[in-house]
Order: C-alpha cells, then sequence, then structure tokens
C-alpha cells in the first residue's frame, strides 16, 4: 500500500513529462513551419519588387501603345507565372505541417494509450 502513493506520483510525472515533450515538439513544428512560410513571403515580395521594377523600364523604354501592350501582357503572364508557384509552394508547406501534426498527435495518443494501461492495472490491484 506504501507504493501506490509512489508510484501513482511517478505515473503523474510520466504523463506530464510526456505531455510537455509533445508540446515542445508541436512548438518545434510550428516555428519551423512559420520559418518556411516566411521564406516563401521573402519570395514573394523579392519578386513583387522585381515585377515593378520591369514594369517601369518597359514604361521607360516602350512609346508604341501596342508594342506597351504586348510587353505588358508577357510580364503579367511571366509573373503571374511565378505567383502560382509561390502560392504552390505554400500550399506544399501547409499541406505538410498538417501531415507533421497529424502524426505528432497519433504519436502522442498512442504512448498515452500505452501508459493507460499501466496507471489503472495499478489501480486494480490494490
Amino acid at each position: 500500500m506504501a507504493d501506490d502513493p509512489t508510484q501513482f506520483a511517478n505515473q503523474a510525472q510520466e504523463a506530464t513529462r510526456t505531455m510537455v515533450e509533445a508540446m515542445q515538439a508541436l512548438a518545434g513544428m510550428q516555428s519551423n513551419i512559420l520559418q518556411r512560410l516566411s521564406e516563401v513571403q521573402q519570395g514573394l515580395l523579392k519578386q513583387g519588387a522585381e515585377a515593378a521594377n520591369e514594369q517601369l523600364q518597359l514604361l521607360s523604354r516602350v512609346r508604341e501603345p501596342r508594342e506597351f501592350a504586348s510587353a505588358q501582357a508577357e510580364l503579367v503572364k511571366r509573373h503571374g507565372q511565378l505567383y502560382v508557384e509561390q502560392v504552390k509552394k505554400t500550399t506544399d508547406v501547409i499541406a505538410e505541417a498538417w501531415q507533421e501534426y497529424g502524426q505528432r498527435l497519433e504519436k502522442s495518443a498512442n504512448t498515452v494509450t500505452d501508459k493507460a494501461p499501466s496507471a489503472t492495472t495499478s489501480k486494480k490491484s490494490s
């Protein structure tokens, strides 16, 4: 009987340790996700600056309206495709993040499930 409170305290500490480890892992994943999304955002900002620069060069170089319209259409097409690529990168980062979250939550649930029988078994045996 004297071991029951000690055993219970040990099991409670182990459960707390498991929860803290899970929270730390989730925080690490969130940090990684934010870093990756930040990199994509930097790419978008760079692309926007490049598009604006090319637009200014186009305005200063082309004088004929039809030539300008054609060059403008090409500029929009090229930068539109680059933008789509950046959006795809963002979507990939988010999809990977959800998958990592799911795997981590599944692992945590399995850990808790595996430890639960030992906690209930010691209670029932007393």
